[in-house]
């Protein structure tokens, strides 16, 4: 298991230049939840990235802010953006046809079923779920001890076109802080190596795999594993 990274003396405190110190400290977890669902939704920001919707609606095929933990949790892992492809073309139609079903993928929930588990349709999210069994147990639930997030919320078949553009997201501009602040992580995992470069950028943390980044009064510790 390769946490080694996680020695104090191998960590430095980074301040990310980007940060808004104190616009979003005074609210709660709970309230970030509800402020992210109520916003992210709608959301059409990123008009030139070739995001899609379904037929009349205005907003574009997404995931929540979160998926997992509503509030305070030990694990953050970090993408890049959802896949929408023909297996799971369903799931993005009932997500953007109804917010019901939308604040229910935010709790893990894909209908009755877990939406990230143990051999979850989703093989993407078998690693996430290996990480946190390794952590805390087998019998460990996902949205107990993690929660995803995406630096571009909107999905698309591919991320590739996206990854030269990542220092650009309106989305992680727009949204990661109060994710950050919602859920106060101990590890931030940025599932790509892309990832961890936006965050080495953001904290001008140089190549370093094992910093901690501060933002809005929270300070957690950045590590790609790789997988």
């Amino acid at each position: 298991m390769p946490f080694g990274l996680l020695g104090a003396s191998n960590a430095r405190i980074v301040l990310a230049p980007m940060a808004r110190v104190g616009l979003f400290r005074t609210m709660t977890p709970m309230d970030l939840h509800k402020d992210l669902l109520r916003v992210v939704y709608p959301c059409t920001r990123c008009l030139s990235f070739g995001f899609e919707g379904p037929a009349g609606n205005p907003s574009y095929f997404k995931f929540p802010a979160t998926i997992g933990a509503t509030g305070p949790a030990p694990l953050l892992f970090v993408g890049i953006n959802p896949r929408i492809t023909p297996d799971n073309r369903d799931l993005h139609d009932r997500l953007m046809a109804g917010k019901l079903a939308f604040a229910r993928l935010a709790l893990n929930r894909d209908g009755e079923a877990p939406y990230i588990s143990p051999g979850c349709r989703e093989r993407h999210y078998h690693w996430h779920m290996r990480v946190v069994q390794s952590l805390f147990g087998l019998d460990a639930k996902f949205e107990d001890h993690a929660a995803v997030t995406e630096l571009f919320l909107c999905a698309t078949p591919k991320a590739k076109h996206l990854m030269p553009i990542i220092a650009d997201s309106p989305c992680a501009n727009l949204y990661f802080e109060r994710v950050f602040l919602k859920v106060r992580p101990a590890l931030v995992l940025p599932v790509f190596p892309d990832v961890l470069n936006y965050f080495q950028r953001l904290a001008r943390a140089g190549n370093q795999n094992g910093f901690l980044l501060a933002l809005g009064g929270h300070t957690a510790c950045v590590v790609h594993i790789p997988h």
